[in-house]
């Protein structure tokens, strides 16, 4: 299993107040040089006057012959076969869905040994990819609890969907029915559990934007039209299955 870390952007900067030190912080979690970073462009890392990447960089490692750069996607030519990176890894920036999933589908495999990830955004899909997976967030010390057994079970039922998409027909008619069934039992009508539980199974970043936007619209008071999908007691069904597999 790898071991993930992050830090966004602007607990990092902090209006400029904390590079320097946030900076030392990473390279304790890293460890000693020398140090390999991957960007989602090498063309805009090469940018010495634009480049957004290589401010950070230059911060977290100022000595150019400590440091590798590669694209997010040289990732897999670097892996061959079974084989794993075992040095530590920092990834800048990652949103494009391409790079996420790459990324997800290399920890998921076990081709990186332990990951920071510089998130731009704390909006964006990789932070709660990151969570899911029980990511620290080195700004805090902490991460998130593990999503909810009985959400995960749930999850697993929209990732059984997943074939024929999320956005529309059983997929969609999943996701509602079951944010649904647990609403009446007290869950909060919230994209990020729904989407960290189904990141956790390993779910796609394409599906897990396709979640995230139906149960946000439920937020927003909208009411999709849908098939049933489930018994009207699911949310029991799924809460017995868990604690079936507790006790045994």
């Amino acid at each position: 299993m790898s071991e993930l870390a992050y830090m966004t952007l602007s607990d990092w900067g902090q209006q400029g107040t904390a590079m320097e030190a946030q900076s030392a912080r990473i390279r304790e979690w890293l460890g000693a040089a020398p140090y390999l970073f991957a960007v989602a462009s090498m063309k805009d890392y090469q940018d010495r006057h634009n480049s957004l990447d290589r401010t950070v960089i230059d911060h977290i490692v100022p000595e150019a012959p400590d440091r590798t750069v590669v694209s997010i996607q040289q990732l897999r030519e670097l892996i061959r076969d079974d084989t794993e990176i075992t040095h530590p890894i920092t990834v800048l920036r990652p949103f494009d869905e391409s790079d996420c999933d790459l990324i997800a589908e290399l920890v998921g495999a076990g081709r990186l040994q332990k990951v920071l990830v510089i998130v731009h955004h704390a909006s964006y899909p990789i932070r709660v990819w990151l969570d899911g997976m029980g990511a620290v967030n080195l700004h805090t010390g902490a991460s998130i609890p593990a999503p909810d057994p009985v959400l995960l079970e749930a999850a697993k039922l929209i990732q059984n969907e997943d074939y024929n998409g999320l956005s529309s027909g059983h997929g969609k008619d999943a996701i509602v029915a079951l944010v649904r069934a647990f609403a009446a039992k007290g869950y909060p009508v919230e994209p990020e559990p729904w989407v960290q539980a189904y990141f956790a199974l390993g779910g796609s970043f394409r599906h897990a934007a396709s979640i995230s936007k139906l149960v946000a619209e439920m937020k927003r008071g909208v009411r999709h039209r849908v098939k049933p999908r489930y018994r009207d007691e699911i949310f029991t069904i799924l809460s017995e299955r868990v604690a079936a597999a507790v006790s045994s």
